[in-house]
């Protein structure tokens, strides 16, 4: 599941030549007030508790090649949802 997941960020990297779709902030807005989106805090460990997005679910990624082992649960979540998934790290 982490190759997957893992195989799924790599291709929204600018790098690979594929970016994420963005969404403007009246579009989160939007989803967030219907209550249809999953937000996916990506900072590191630290940064999580000190203020986060309402709502948003941890999944340390900053710097990292891979997830602490603790966050399986939460990328298999992830990858089966069915509503849109934001993620930010800033």
């Amino acid at each position: 599941m982490r190759t997957l997941l893992l195989l799924l960020v790599a291709a929204l990297l600018p790098q690979g030549g594929i970016d994420a779709p963005r969404i403007s902030q009246q579009d989160f807005k939007k989803l967030v007030a219907a209550k249809n989106v999953i937000i996916v805090d990506t900072r590191n460990e630290d940064a999580f508790p000190a203020g986060h997005i309402p709502g948003a679910i941890k999944l340390p990624l900053e710097g990292l090649m891979t997830w602490p082992a603790e966050y399986e649960k939460t990328a298999e979540m992830l990858v089966k949802s069915t509503r849109p998934v934001v993620t930010y790290c800033a």
